[in-house]
């Protein structure tokens, strides 16, 4: 029979390490951790290029008016056309040979004639020089109540719209137009339609001429 086993003996000292193994395969990709604190900014990156001009906004609501200013110096006087007017009377209680065609009543007095009208000799045609728009009146005043007519003859014709011929006899006669005029144009106060004398208003208007130019 064999012999009995002896008791075990003490465990001897630890061997050298053995070389290590091969790496085992990589374990599966563990959860995802928590984000960690934002890092510090970056340096500021370079300005990019100018967009496009956007739309035109809308038109803003209207300012307060401003204070006024200060008002600028007067400008220079203009002409005055009225410069060109004239006047003409008769005073004497000159007794006139009137035809029916008619007779031209001489105006020697109170006379104001500027450069622009002159009168004739005899004061009984006024010649107009410078072109425009005027206004002509006149007043007749006999010593008696006529059946004549009075007109203004312009460059020798009769003027219809001056024209005064009564039906009944009167001792005033008066009329005013507003009548375009050339350089040149003659005007005359005519007493016409019957054969007497006629006698003017003496000591008074026995006969008026005005001419005034407008424009």
């Amino acid at each position: 029979m064999p012999a009995p086993t002896g008791a075990t003996g003490a465990t001897g000292p630890e061997g050298a390490a053995g070389a290590d193994g091969a790496a085992g395969p990589a374990g599966a990709t563990g959860p995802t951790g928590p984000i960690g604190p934002t890092g510090p900014t970056g340096p500021t990156g370079a300005a990019g290029a100018t967009g496009p001009a956007g739309a035109a906004g809308a038109t803003g609501a209207a300012g307060a008016t401003g204070a006024t200013g200060a008002t600028g110096p007067a400008g220079p006087t203009g002409p005055s056309v009225t410069d060109t007017s004239a006047y003409a009377a008769n005073t004497s209680g000159a007794g006139l040979p009137v035809v029916f065609a008619g007779f031209p009543v001489p105006l020697p007095n109170n006379q104001v004639l500027p450069a622009g009208i002159t009168a004739n000799g005899t004061s009984t045609v006024f010649t107009v020089n410078t072109p425009g728009y005027y206004r002509i009146s006149y007043t007749v005043n006999t010593t008696a109540a006529l059946t004549s007519g009075t007109r203004l003859m312009i460059n020798n014709k009769p003027n219809l719209a001056s024209t005064v011929a009564p039906s009944l006899g009167q001792s005033h006669f008066s009329n005013e137009i507003i009548v375009k005029l050339e350089a040149g144009t003659t005007i005359t106060l005519q007493i016409y339609g019957i054969l007497d004398t006629v006698t003017l208003l003496p000591g008074a208007a026995g006969a008026t001429l005005s001419i005034i130019r407008l424009s």
